[in-house]
């Protein structure tokens, strides 16, 4: 960071500039070298120059010296005088001194007197003589010589020189003051404000600078250095941007409190899971602080503050110690919160919040669906086991029973087949409501599974409560539902088991009471049965019995037998009703009522109706065409397979197949089958009558009051059932009602037909009333096909 700093400071600091401690030391360098190399070039130039100097006076003198030689020998003053003066014009020279052999003055020039002159140099030469070869020492010339000529050359050349290295080293100062500001000023000062951009807070840049030196060796290193603090800066920021993004977008609330258990960091889910202000739950708050504002804002229900916030203190300042915690708390508005305590390295801990209330809620309904039907909403197959192995326990140690009912809806597979599953739904909805109703808040109502349900019935003291629940749920059932519009007749058959009289495991009680509604169902359905030992060995005959039977459809064991039809008025045959039978191996040939039921619980119906509707056809064609061409069949379609979805299909192929008209088929169709649905059967029955087949209600009488949708039923004939024929005119009751169903049969334009007529007065009686057609043993029982046609040559005649 930049700070500012008095004047003189910032001259010391001018001064401490790397560059300009630099400049000092090289400008002071190369001028000390520069003065140092100058003083010697100098000094050796003068001495170069006294040298010379020395030299010529040297040479001088020796030549001298030869040439007074002879003078000196002869002691020849005149002319050694005279040649010493000749020497005093020569330059620099100041004094002339020749001395004989002993050292005596021969002559002398220049200053008066022995005193040798100041400032001069002396050089000195011996003068030798040689005669006849042998050289005589005859003296010495001296010679005292000035170097004030080259002291005043080398002051003018000094002048030049002086200016010409001012100039030079000058040129050299700057140079080195450019080259360093150039090559070293420059790059340090980039360097420096790049450094000093990241002190004041700013993004530093790279240094623009680029050399093969140390220095731009040290700027590339920074520029690099720079580069990746910049990467690190920004993967930095790039991390703790995720890192805040993802702790503010965290489904959980999230806070940190440091070692000292005061808060460091939260996010806005740990502020809005806990309805905290941020101006009351802030980063630095003391964690007491907190529980003890949420202790009085009543967060944590009725406690006892000292003791509360102790406790909390001590698992907080656990945690922060490398244990970890982890508790449900629900607040006051319903909301539950997963809290967590996490350890941190170094202290203190992270506290995590998770709203888990849709968990719980789910998990509860998870529970409630993995206990209860989740169509009905009623007790599912294995609550209904848990309560009654419950009901058990408590009725042995009270010592009274429990009662276990087994309900089946009868038919209800008819509904799916002719309405579709949905309309099934609804039903079973309806159904589960109308259980509910008839049973008490203690006993346990459950759905067993399809159109199965149970019931546990609790505190008996003896079986007469159960005989009137059963009655009770069995009238419940039974009366009309209307769904959509439509408006259908269910019953229910009840099957009614004891503890502890018939078992005292649960398994063996609902075997028991599975057994006693089949034998409810066998014995008409709409009713109630108690179980009886006998009736496992009635369950293992009647499975036996499915599994012969789907052998004698695939065989071909079923045969079919005909009842004549006989107009009472006329007194001819006009008609047969196929009636099928069963060839047994071993039981011999069985009736309808032996072996319908199984076929209809096994779903063997359809394939058997199938087989009966086109054998049937198959003969009235053959008896056409073999003289009886007006004959009509009448075929009974059972209740479960008139709701099946390809029973229309399989109506019409019949005829088609087998060549026969389908104005000589009448299709028989009871009066409770039509009444399961009256709407889909008004739509079927129309479809029959387009196809040119005649309808015919069989066994009329004996379901449901529908008179008053008989009118609306596309149907020919009324078949009168033989309960009300056989008491016929004996019974005044009886007698009343069969002429009521023939008068109103004659009113809306219908045929009727008596069934089971056994004697001349039933059929008397019939025939005053009106009654068009009556069948029975009194005419004949039902024949096989070889021995309808002689009998009815016979009744012919």
């Amino acid at each position: 960071m930049r700070t500012d700093h008095p004047p003189g400071m910032k001259q010391a600091h001018r001064f401490r500039s790397l560059r300009n401690r630099f400049l000092v030391i090289a400008v002071t360098g190369v001028t000390i070298g520069s003065v140092w190399i100058f003083f010697v070039a100098e000094t050796l130039t003068f001495r170069s120059l006294q040298q010379s100097l020395e030299n010529r006076m040297g040479r001088t003198a020796a030549v001298n010296a030869q040439v007074l030689a002879t003078p000196f020998w002869n002691l020849d003053t005149r002319n050694i005088e005279s040649a010493i003066g000749g020497l005093m014009s020569t330059p620099d020279i100041v004094a002339v001194v020749a001395r004989g052999q002993g050292g005596e003055v021969l002559a002398r020039t220049g200053p008066a007197g022995n005193e040798h002159p100041k400032g001069t140099l002396l050089t000195v030469r011996p003068v030798r003589y040689e005669s006849r070869g042998v050289v005589h020492e005859v003296g010495q010339l001296e010679l005292y010589f000035t170097d004030e000529s080259i002291r005043r050359e080398l002051r003018r050349r000094l002048s030049l020189d002086l200016v010409l290295f001012s100039a030079l080293l000058l040129a050299v100062v700057i140079s080195v003051i450019l080259a360093v500001k150039t090559s070293l000023g420059t790059p340090l000062n980039r360097l420096l404000a790049s450094i000093r951009q990241g002190g004041a807070d700013k993004v530093r840049r790279p240094v623009e600078w680029s050399s093969p030196d140390e220095l731009g060796i040290l700027i590339q290193e920074y520029n690099d250095m720079l580069r990746r603090q910049s990467e690190a800066e920004a993967e930095t920021v790039r991390k703790s941007a995720l890192l805040e993004a993802a702790l503010q977008n965290m489904g959980q609330g999230i806070c940190v409190f440091d070692d000292g258990l005061n808060l460091s960091v939260h996010n806005d889910r740990y502020l809005e899971l806990l309805h905290h202000s941020p101006k009351t739950v802030y980063p630095g708050l003391a964690l007491e602080k907190i529980i003890r504002g949420n202790i009085a804002r009543g967060e944590y229900g009725e406690v006892d503050a000292e003791t509360f916030v102790a406790d909390r203190l001590s698992i907080a300042r656990s945690t922060s110690a490398g244990s970890t915690h982890r508790f449900e708390r629900e607040r006051p508005d319903g909301t539950v919160l997963e809290v967590s305590f996490n350890p941190m390295p170094g202290g203190g801990f992270v506290s995590t919040y998770t709203d888990i209330t849709e968990r719980r809620e789910f998990e509860g309904r998870m529970h409630h669906l993995a206990l209860h039907d989740v169509l009905t909403g009623l007790p599912n197959r294995t609550l209904f086991h848990d309560r009654l192995e419950q009901a058990l326990a408590a009725a042995a140690r009270r010592g009274d029973g429990v009662a276990v009912l087994f309900i089946d809806l009868d038919r209800f597979k008819d509904v799916n087949d002719t309405l579709g599953h949905d309309f099934g739904d609804k039903l079973l909805k309806e159904m589960a409501v109308r259980l509910q109703e008839a049973t008490r808040g203690s006993d346990t109502a459950a759905r067993l599974g399809g159109d199965e349900f149970g019931v546990i019935q609790t505190g008996l003291i003896g079986p007469e409560r159960s005989s009137i629940l059963a009655q009770r749920v069995i009238e419940a059932l039974g009366k009309p539902v209307l769904l959509a519009g439509r408006t259908l007749f269910v019953t229910a058959s009840v099957g009614v088991t004891l503890y502890p009289d018939d078992g005292v495991e649960p398994e063996a009680l609902l075997k028991n009471a599975d057994l006693a509604m089949y034998a409810a169902k066998a014995e008409g359905r709409n009713r109630c049965r108690y179980f009886l030992p006998r009736m496992n060995d009635q369950v293992r005959e009647r499975r036996k019995l499915e599994e012969e039977l789907f052998r004698a459809i695939e065989c071909e064991e079923l045969v079919l037998h005909y009842q004549p039809i006989i107009d009472l008025e006329a007194g001819r045959v006009v008609g047969v009703e196929a009636l099928v039978r069963w060839l047994h191996p071993q039981r011999g040939l069985l009736a309808p009522r032996d072996f319908l039921g199984v076929a209809e619980e096994a779903g063997l119906i359809d394939r058997l109706s199938e087989r009966v509707l086109l054998e049937a056809c198959r003969q009235t064609r053959a008896w056409h065409q073999s003289g009886f061409p007006e004959l009509t069949l009448s075929v009974n379609i059972s209740p479960h397979y008139f709701g099946h979805t390809g029973m229309l299909r399989t109506v019409c192929e019949a005829p088609r197949r087998t060549e026969l008209d389908p104005r000589f088929v009448q299709i028989e169709i009871t009066e409770s089958a039509i009444m399961v649905d009256p709407e889909a059967a008004v739509g079927t029955l129309r479809a029959l009558r387009e196809e040119g087949f005649a309808i015919a209600v069989d066994d009329f009488g004996t379901g449901y009051s529908s008179l008053g949708y008989l009118r609306r039923f596309p149907v020919d004939t009324l078949k009168i059932d033989r309960t009300f024929i056989s008491d016929l005119p004996a019974d005044p009751e009886a007698a009343i009602l069969v002429r009521t169903i023939i008068t109103l049969g004659l009113s809306l334009g219908l045929r009727v037909v008596a069934e089971g007529v056994e004697t001349a007065e039933q059929a008397e009686f019939l025939r005053r009333e009106h009654c068009h057609l009556a069948q029975g043993f009194y005419y004949t029982r039902p024949l096989p096909a070889e021995e309808l046609g002689p009998w009815v040559d016979t009744w012919r005649r």
